[in-house]
C-alpha cells in the first residue's frame, strides 16, 4: 500500500544517510572537547535511559521529574528504555552520555538539546504560542508536541560504529501548558508522536494536509492489542493527515482515525553497525517506523471496513487466509550496497478485520550480524 512503501522508502534513505549525519555546530552541545569514552560502551547491557529536563522549568519540571521516576517500574517503554536501572537524571549531559543511552528530554521549544536533536518536522513559535507540523499544519494555542526517533547523537560522524541502538523522545509544546500536555499524553497512554492540544487552539492557515490534534484525555480503540505473542506494547503514535491521503489513493475512502501501536520484543535494539540499523530503525519508535507494530484503521461501520480490507490487502500484496483475514511478507531492506543485495525476508504481515477496525500487524524477524 502506498503509506506502507512510504514508510520503506523513508527507512532506505535515513539509514543510508546515517553514515554522515552531523551534529550541527550552532548546538551547545559539541563533542569538539569531550574525551572519548574510554573503553565506549561495547554491548547493550551497557545502555541505560537518561532523563534531561530544561531547568527553565522550574517547579512544573520537578513535577515532571517526580513523576516520570514514579512511573519508572510500571510506564511500559520506560521499563524497556532503562532495563530496570536507575534512571540518569542530568541537565547538563556530556555527549557520551548523550550518544549511548535512550533518551527521554522534556524542554521549552527554545532548548538548545532540544533544537539540535528533533527531526524538523516541527516548527514552533512560542513568542505566537503556534507551530507548524507536517501532516498537522500551523496551529495556535497550547500545545503539546511528542516526537520520536533513534537516536542522533549515536550516528553521528563521530562515532564509527554504532554498538548498538538507542531511541530519543522529545516531549515539547508552544508553551508550558502545551509541555504539560505532552507529558501527560507520554505518560498516561504511552503518547510518542503526535499533537495535544487545550481547548481553544485554531488554525491560523491551511495547508494540504490538516489533521487536528488530540484533545486531552484523548482515548485509545479497544481493539488495539497490549500484546503480539511474546511482544509487549510500549507506545502509540498519531498516525498524521499524509497517512490517511495514503489509505485514501489505495481503498478510495478516508478512515475515521489512524492509530500506530509499537511492540517490543527483547534484544530488538541490540544488533551493532550499519546493516543492523536497518531492523534497528524499523523495529524503533519513529512515526515512519513499520517493524513490530499495528497500524489500526477504524471505519464508520463495519461493511465500510470490510470494503477496504480486500483493497488494502491487494496494496500490500497480501493472499487471502481465512474469513477477515490475509498475510503476506515483509518486504527486504534494501541494504543500499550492490554487493549485498536486498535482505531475506525480514518478517511477516497480517490483515484482520474487528468490527469496524482494521488492524494491519507487521512482525519483524530477529536479525544478528
Amino acid at each position: 500500500m502506498t503509506t506502507f512503501l512510504n514508510r520503506r522508502r523513508f527507512l532506505e534513505l535515513s539509514t543510508a544517510a546515517a553514515a554522515t549525519l552531523a551534529i550541527p555546530a550552532r548546538s551547545a552541545i559539541s563533542w569538539d572537547n569531550a574525551s572519548p569514552m574510554s573503553p565506549p560502551p561495547s554491548n547493550a547491557g551497557q545502555r541505560g535511559l537518561l532523563l534531561y529536563i530544561d531547568m527553565r522549568l522550574g517547579a512544573e519540571g520537578d513535577a515532571f521529574r517526580r513523576v516520570i521516576q514514579a512511573a519508572a517500574s510500571t510506564h511500559p517503554l520506560l521499563i524497556t528504555l532503562s532495563g530496570g536501572r536507575p534512571m540518569i537524571d542530568i541537565s547538563s549531559p556530556n555527549p557520551q552520555q548523550l550518544a549511548y543511552n535512550h533518551v527521554v528530554l522534556i524542554a521549552l521549544a527554545n532548548d538548545p538539546l532540544l533544537q539540535q536533536a528533533w527531526q524538523r518536522e516541527a516548527a514552533i513559535q512560542p513568542a505566537s504560542r503556534s507551530l507548524f507540523a507536517f501532516g498537522f499544519g500551523h496551529i495556535q494555542g497550547s500545545i503539546g508536541y511528542l516526537e520520536a526517533d533513534r537516536n542522533p547523537f549515536l550516528h553521528a560522524a563521530a562515532i564509527p560504529k554504532a554498538p548498538y541502538e538507542c531511541e530519543w523522545i522529545s516531549l515539547t509544546g508552544t508553551d508550558s501548558i502545551g509541555v504539560t500536555l505532552a507529558v501527560d499524553g507520554f505518560l498516561k497512554q504511552g503518547l510518542v508522536n503526535g499533537l495535544i492540544a487545550a481547548p481553544g487552539w485554531k488554525r491560523t492557515a491551511p495547508t494540504l494536509l490538516d489533521r487536528d490534534p488530540l484533545s486531552p484525555g484523548f482515548v485509545t480503540p479497544a481493539v488495539i492489542p497490549e500484546k503480539l505473542g511474546s511482544l509487549r506494547r510500549i507506545a502509540l503514535t498519531q498516525v498524521a493527515e499524509d497517512e490517511y491521503r495514503g489509505a485514501l489513493e489505495d481503498i478510495g475512502t478516508m478512515p475515521q482515525m489512524i492509530w500506530q501501536a509499537k511492540y517490543y520484543e527483547p534484544g530488538q535494539w541490540d544488533a551493532p553497525g550499519q546493516i543492523a540499523s536497518y531492523h534497528n530503525y524499523a523495529t524503533g519508535l519513529h512515526r515512519r517506523a513499520y517493524g513490530n507494530a499495528v497500524w489500526a484503521a477504524s471505519f464508520t461501520s463495519a461493511a465500510e471496513a470490510m470494503g477496504a480490507a480486500p483493497k488494502i490487502a491487494a496494496a500490500a500484496r497480501l493472499q487471502p487466509a481465512g474469513t477477515g483475514t490475509w498475510k503476506g511478507e515483509l518486504p527486504p531492506y534494501a541494504w543500499g550496497t550492490a554487493a549485498l543485495g536486498d535482505s531475506p525476508t525480514t518478517g511477516t504481515i497480517e490483515l484482520h478485520i474487528v468490527n469496524e477496525t482494521l488492524l494491519l500487524i507487521a512482525k519483524s524477524l530477529p536479525v544478528s550480524f
